[in-house]
């Protein structure tokens, strides 16, 4: 297989070569012993608006970034590889691991050995611990910690933790977004940048602007790029309160009627429709209402199940869905994806019709009271009260389902077109009984991690007894069925005793998975460059085109999150980063796309064929990018991201022309699997075509791909074999 990038052998820019812990100077006064403390700004004041090149370790959102400087990236080197020498062949110690002590830890996916301190014992097996040398967390086997020897020690702490202190969260929250936080990961973690430290009064980390170079190479503020796509708001200080307008009860009952009304209208004219017309008039919260109407008190503490209706099934039984949120309980809320448009119109209306600053007066909520709920991207959405707590309340999404704390001042006792039904089903799975009858959290935290926001497929089984109960579902995500794969991960029991995936390829019963792109191949008569990535036979061999550059790249649409060209390696590198957060691969069908582990420990792109052993379970898979097969446990399987099936395959099976076996001879060694070949001709070949940049020309497309192979001088590369009696001219 050929070599890919893996964050082992990767030479970072501007590398320094490296300096043995050995003669690193005993006096250090520059970089003193281990200390997790926060970082103590008067150390870099001489440093303050100057551009200092860095690199950024870890990302956990805008406040939090960790970053080593460049100088340091010889002595962290120096540090692995003397560690590396200390515990490779150690075993697991006998030790009471406490909170707070310093620690090797043995990080298995990178197979390497860093520096770290317990932050928290999870359990008798398990510990949190940051790495300090570079800012990550990480939950580990108490069998990858060792006693982290004196002299590891003697240097501080390597990663500095930063923060963007010139931005803040949007809409009015004190917590940043997932979705920022995911997408500063994504672009800055392992990313060269330069950074300007600030003047600020907060102690906790350093405050810095971060330079980074954006899709054309131009030096970009990375919070300015935030605050550009509308994800962060600039941090202004000022000692004066934001303008709201002060709402009485007078203003909430007026209101209320005239929502009432207007809705009681709208309901008579398109009773029954999702699709109502928009109201004419936006909805606002003014004085001169005080002096239009009375109050309809009987409309401020009516429940959701009696204002809006019930959300409405799809008449289909097999249809398309988003998994909008996963409830605490382990209800699972969809949004048909034929709904996806009408949601989209309904929230517009919503934005550009209500306006309000939300309820500032003190109001007496009651529990499963509607109301309109402005969330944390500052837009307002249908709610309702669940639950009542002191200073927030924990309210509904009611068209996406998921609960958040919220204070009372972003919330708003009303309902919106009520005529219109929620958007989001409520949703369990059919016959699946979780252990304890309950959803423990792990399973929550499991169910949340694989489906939030993820396209899936829905069977449905039984409709609810009442209206607004939950629909029981068969669920697949992936192809995978999400049932057995809960019960394989012991979460769950179904009821029909298939408590663990059935280990067979399915030929029949199952979704129609995805399947990766074929790759566009050259005109016919046309010459071009390719490289040999497998051999099967000497006349059956898996090529790759334009080896030279990197693997094919496929641009994304406009707007898109990534925003930019990204390669298959680039892609592949991310995955390798995140392959333990993708769930192991439990539904085996023949052609499966997926991820696997290649004997380099690096993750590849494969599909499956068949399964070669039953005990243990042991898979024939084969690289869909280099042609090569193997046979690999379930282990070493994991659920491809939808997005790396958008790049072609890079290997093309290719039959060559022009040449034959030589005449058949029993005392020679022959291919078991192709016996017109001898092993001889085999090594012949491979001699001929590993690793050297060819040439060929397509003969046929159908009913194989057919081309001649030429070597750098032009002449066929089966020649070599005729000369020496391993094949014949086939004319």
């Amino acid at each position: 297989m050929l070599e890919r990038y893996t964050e082992r052998t990767a030479v970072w820019p501007d590398e320094i070569w490296d300096v043995p812990l050995e003669e690193i100077p005993e006096t250090l006064e520059a970089l003193n012993p281990i200390d997790m403390e926060p970082v103590d700004e008067r150390d870099f004041r001489s440093l303050s608006k100057k551009e200092l090149q860095v690199r950024i370790s870890h990302v956990v959102s805008p406040s939090k970034i960790f970053i080593q400087w460049l100088s340091s990236e010889s002595i962290l080197k120096s540090l692995q590889e003397k560690m590396a020498t200390i515990y490779k062949e150690s075993q697991p110690q006998h030790v009471t691991w406490e909170g707070s002590m310093h620690c090797a830890v043995y990080i298995r996916d990178l197979k390497q050995w860093q520096r770290g301190q317990i932050s928290r014992i999870v359990s008798e097996t398990s510990a949190e611990v940051i790495l300090y040398d570079s800012g990550a967390e990480k939950t580990v086997d108490i069998s990858c910690l060792r006693k982290l020897e004196e002299n590891m020690k003697i240097i501080r702490a390597l990663a500095i933790e930063c923060s963007l202190t010139d931005i803040r969260p949007t809409g009015g929250s004190t917590q940043w977004t997932a979705t920022v936080c995911e997408c500063l990961s994504y672009y800055l973690t392992g990313a060269q940048v330069k950074i300007i430290i600030q003047e600020s009064d907060v102690a906790c980390a350093l405050p810095v602007k971060i330079l980074c170079k954006d899709e054309t190479g131009q030096l970009m503020d990375i919070s300015e790029h935030l605050i550009k796509k509308g994800l962060a708001f600039r941090n202004r200080r000022t000692n004066t309160a934001g303008v709201a307008c002060s709402v009485s009860k007078e203003h909430l009952k007026v209101h209320l009627e005239q929502e009432n009304t207007r809705l009681d209208g709208c309901n008579s004219k398109t009773a029954c429709s999702r699709n109502s017309a928009a109201p004419e008039e936006n909805i606002t919260v003014s004085e001169s209402e005080q002096k239009s109407c009375k109050t309809s008190k009987s409309l401020l503490h009516s429940g959701v199940d009696e204002i809006y209706k019930s959300p409405v099934i799809p008449e289909v039984k097999h249809f398309q869905a988003v998994v909008s949120s996963i409830g605490r309980d382990g209800t699972i809320y969809i949004i048909p994806k034929s709904f996806e448009v009408e949601l989209n119109k309904l929230m517009a209306e919503i934005q550009s019709k209500f306006q309000c600053l939300g309820l500032l007066e003190p109001y007496c909520w009651k529990k499963g009271e509607a109301c309109v709920v402005r969330g944390s991207d500052t837009m307002w959405y249908r709610g309702k009260v669940v639950e009542l707590g002191g200073s927030t309340l924990q309210v509904q999404y009611i068209d996406h389902g998921c609960i958040e704390q919220i204070p009372p001042c972003h919330l708003y006792p009303t309902t919106l077109y009520s005529d219109i039904p929620p958007y989001c089903i409520p949703c369990q799975l059919y016959k699946t009984v979780p252990i304890g009858n309950l959803w423990q959290q792990d399973a929550v935290d499991c169910l949340q991690e694989l489906l939030t926001n993820e396209e899936v497929e829905i069977h449905v089984q039984e409709l609810p007894d009442n209206p607004w109960g939950k629909l029981s579902i068969n669920l697949y995500f992936g192809g995978m069925s999400l049932s057995s794969f809960m019960a394989y991960q012991k979460y769950c029991i179904t009821e029909d005793c298939q408590d663990t995936p059935e280990l067979e390829l399915h030929e029949r019963d199952v979704p129609v998975l995805p399947s990766y792109m074929l790759p566009q191949l050259p005109i016919p008569g046309d010459t071009f460059a390719v490289r040999v990535t497998h051999l099967v036979s000497p006349k059956e061999v898996y090529i790759c085109l334009d080896p030279s550059k990197n693997l094919m790249q496929q641009s994304t649409t406009k707007g898109d999150a990534s925003s930019d060209l990204e390669s298959l390696d680039e892609a592949l590198k991310w995955c390798n980063k995140s392959v333990e957060t993708f769930p192991l691969l439990t539904h085996f069908q023949t052609g499966t796309p997926c991820l696997v582990e290649y004997q380099d420990g690096v993750w590849y792109r494969a599909k499956l064929l068949s399964i070669a052993e039953f005990d243990p379970v042991k898979v024939l898979v084969q690289f869909v990018d280099y042609g090569s097969f193997s046979v690999v446990p379930t282990s070493r399987l994991r659920h491809i991201p939808y997005h790396l099936l958008k790049y072609p395959v890079q290997a093309v099976r290719a039959l060559l022309a022009g040449f034959k076996p030589a005449l058949y001879d029993k005392n020679v060694k022959r291919i078991p699997y192709s016996p017109e070949w001898s092993v001889e001709a085999l090594w012949a070949m491979m001699e001929c075509v590993e690793g050297k940049q060819l040439s060929a020309s397509i003969l046929a497309l159908s009913p194989e791909v057919t081309i001649s192979l030429y070597e750098d001088d032009k002449n066929l590369v089966h020649m070599k074999l005729i000369e020496m009696g391993l094949a014949d001219l086939d004319e």
